[in-house]
């Protein structure tokens, strides 16, 4: 599988969230803090698999 831009992001919006309900879930985090703590996790491994497929393509090349 090549890691594309859209993989990345995919992929690290699903490890971000799955992060982020896990420790809404060892907080005992009430609805809406889980939902702001999933959000922004989510958001943030969508950045960090962006940046990590830009930058393993530019080492290819």
């Amino acid at each position: 599988m090549k890691l594309t831009k859209e993989t990345g992001i995919s992929l690290g919006f699903l490890a971000g969230t799955t992060f982020g309900s896990g420790i809404a879930f060892l907080f005992q985090f009430q609805s809406v803090d889980v939902i702001a703590s999933v959000t922004l996790f989510g958001i943030a491994g969508a950045i960090a698999g962006l940046l990590m497929a830009v930058i393993l393509h530019q080492r290819q090349h």
